[in-house]
């Protein structure tokens, strides 16, 4: 059913301009499928699909144009072009990205940083993770911005 859906999702992103998760989740309904925002969420994340400027105006999900690299330090080296800053505030780590890039840096930190990571959210040019301690998310941006910054 996952792959059925998911595939459903790549299809629809292909033909039509879906510019939110509400959009696509409607459109999964109508379509047939039992889905909730949450369902959607989830499958956006792990489809890899990305926000990109729309033909008229504004975003929409698309399918991540960067090869999936597998060598960490390559993925480091792609992902330092894209990050802006590096703060924290209390358990919260608040990177922000250039325009389109927070999905594509919050997923590779979600497979570098599994073990640390809470959980994070990805706008489009906004990435905030969540970690347990306010201790942890001084360590996370420190270890971040040398991970980042050293590529440069």
């Amino acid at each position: 059913m996952k792959r059925t859906r998911h595939q459903h999702m790549m299809k629809l992103i292909s033909e039509k301009d879906i510019k939110t998760q509400e959009q696509l989740t409607e459109l999964l309904r109508a379509d047939g499928f039992a889905v909730t925002q949450a369902t959607v969420s989830r499958d956006i994340k792990e489809l890899g699909l990305v926000k990109t400027t729309a033909q008229f105006g504004g975003y929409k999900y698309a399918v991540q144009s960067m090869p999936e690299i597998e060598d960490t330090s390559e993925q480091l080296n792609i992902f330092s072009k894209a990050v802006v800053s590096i703060d924290s505030a209390l358990n919260q780590v608040v990177i922000k990205t250039y325009a389109g890039m927070a999905q594509a840096v919050a997923a590779s930190l979600d497979r570098m940083m599994s073990n640390e990571i809470v959980g994070s959210i990805a706008g489009d040019d906004t990435v905030l993770l969540i970690v347990r301690t306010e201790e942890t998310a001084m360590l996370t941006v420190s270890r971040l911005k040398k991970m980042f910054y050293k590529r440069r």
